[in-house]
């Protein structure tokens, strides 16, 4: 271990050891805390995250077990490309308060994403998939594995972050880039084709709608398209390289040569590094700014924030002024509007994916076991259909906390549940192992 990394450990470990063990603060304090932390999203709505993080500061300095106030000074930090800063801040919310970690998780995924730790951000990301499968955290994990030339990984999340929202759009576009690299030309163009229509003003729509045509051997309409993208950001120097080389292929000597100079130019200018791109390497207008507003719906966030935490201080007043017992009859489980039980109503038991209790025996694999509940039955639906077989939830209490365990397949022998275990770990569950469903 480096003296660097070292010195961050100790460090960290004494800023969280005063957190826990100074004097709790009072009520007074941590009304006061709640209304620089009110302030502070107030700052984030209006974009002024500067604002923002010096009203977080005065919510920690009074309520310095603040979770939350954590998680948005840690948001705002990545918004001004602080991003060690973010990073002990979204640490520490992990640490103080499980209920923000499926969130923080997700966000220090994305934070070491922007620093190019395309590994760290994965392990990251995968624990915000376990906690909450939410769309968003799957197409990040998918951008992360595309940084890291793992293509078929990419795309497997990306399929699964368009299962679980299809209005999606980015989603379309990276999972065209994701089936360009691994020359799957017809199924890019489909999904670049949807991405130009839906996101009209992204270059990168256009651009590798270009490449793909200069792939299949239609220089002219590719022309049309890296036209597009230059038009959309005058600046993109790879749209110039490709364009040259289509209109090389047309016979336009001259405008060829142009298009390259002018990428020369616009590399010197920017200090780009030049470099050949392959299907090996990700291609360099990923590169993420230093901003990360195209990804992440800061004002969304920050509008939020106020009142989920006061309903969460409401409900927790509530919890402990009265508890309802919750009944272990099934026919008074409450159902939605399509007709299936609610997920949130069941105690205990194996279900499938209809959420009828179930009495498999034999051998299944898990992939992953939620706290949240969110978007569980579009990942059971969607993992059925992908990997043709049943799906299972199981429910259960683990430390007095509800659990939901994801898991595929039911083999009456060992061997056969093997094979799919070793499938779904070349996948995209690594971590995925086998359960005898007795023993649930």
């Amino acid at each position: 271990m480096s003296n660097k990394l070292v010195l961050f450990v100790v460090l960290h470990l004494f800023i969280l050891s005063s957190l826990l063990f100074s004097q709790p603060p009072g009520s007074s304090e941590i009304e006061r805390a709640r209304e620089f932390f009110n302030a502070g999203v107030k700052n984030g709505i209006d974009g002024d995250f500067q604002a923002a993080i010096a009203n977080f500061e005065k919510a920690i300095d009074l309520n310095p077990l603040f979770a939350e106030a954590f998680l948005y000074k840690g948001l705002a930090e990545i918004e001004t490309g602080n991003y060690e800063t973010a990073l002990k801040d979204l640490t520490i919310t992990i640490e103080l308060d499980p209920g923000f970690s499926d969130q923080a998780h997700y966000f220090r995924g994305l934070t070491k994403y922007f620093q190019e730790a395309y590994i760290e951000a994965i392990d990251d990301l995968s624990i915000a998939i376990r906690m909450n499968p939410d769309f968003v955290a799957f197409y990040q994990r998918g951008k992360a594995n595309l940084k890291l030339g793992e293509y078929r990984r990419s795309l497997q999340d990306f399929d699964i972050a368009l299962r679980l929202n299809e209005e999606f759009h980015e989603g379309y576009l990276y999972r065209g880039i994701c089936l360009y690299y691994l020359e799957e030309y017809e199924d890019a163009m489909n999904d670049l084709e949807l991405a130009k229509v839906n996101l009209p003003a992204n270059p990168k729509a256009f651009y590798y709608s270009g490449r793909v045509r200069l792939k299949i051997k239609n220089s002219y309409v590719a022309i049309e398209d890296l036209d597009k993208a230059i038009e959309l950001d005058p600046d993109f120097a790879q749209a110039y390289e490709a364009r040259s080389q289509a209109r090389q292929n047309t016979g336009n000597i001259q405008a060829a040569a142009a298009d390259r100079e002018m990428a020369r130019s616009v590399k010197t200018q920017s200090g780009a590094e030049v470099r050949e791109q392959t299907a090996a390497t990700t291609p360099a207008e990923e590169k993420p700014a230093i901003a990360a507003s195209t990804d992440i719906d800061f004002a969304g966030l920050f509008g939020g924030a106020a009142s989920r935490s006061e309903q969460k201080d409401d409900a927790r007043k509530e919890d402990k002024q009265q508890v309802q017992p919750q009944s272990e009859d099934s026919s008074s489980i409450a159902e939605t509007e399509t007709g299936i039980p609610d997920i949130n109503q069941i105690d205990s038991g194996t279900y499938n994916k209809s959420l009828k209790q179930v009495v498999s025996r034999g051998f299944g694999v898990q992939v992953a076991s939620y706290s949240n509940t969110s978007n569980l039955m579009n990942l059971a639906e969607a993992y059925e259909e992908k990997y043709e077989k049943p799906v299972f939830i199981n429910v259960s209490f683990v430390n007095g906390r509800k659990l939901y365990k994801l898991i595929i397949g039911q083999f009456d022998n060992r061997a056969s549940a093997e094979t799919l275990r070793d499938k779904l770990r070349a996948g995209s569950f690594p971590d995925s192992f086998l359960v005898v469903f007795e023993n649930l």
